[in-house]
């Protein structure tokens, strides 16, 4: 099984990131939630050692404050399913 990322969206939805192959360190994860954080920035290039999770969670320039809001597993969600997946409410 293989683990989802669930994070907030500006809007108030959520996003759903799946990590396909290794990611050694959270590589990955962090450069994509540095991607999804971007609001007037986009021209800064990630910098992993700049970039960590905790800055990318306290909130960059140019950026909003972002975490991960859940892991989950895929069993769990029906991706394929765009009517169902339409229909998703997140509550904590």
């Amino acid at each position: 099984m293989a683990k989802l990322q669930v994070i907030p969206n500006s809007d108030g939805g959520v996003s759903i990131i799946k990590i396909v192959g290794d990611d050694p360190g959270g590589l990955k994860l962090t450069k994509t939630l540095f991607e999804h954080s971007r609001t007037t920035d986009m021209d800064t290039h990630f910098e992993p050692a700049v970039h960590t999770l905790e800055a990318i969670a306290a909130g960059l320039p140019g950026h909003r404050a972002l975490s991960l809001s859940a892991e989950i597993d895929d069993a769990d969600v029906r991706l394929l399913d765009r009517y169902f997946r339409d229909a998703w409410e997140w509550s904590d």
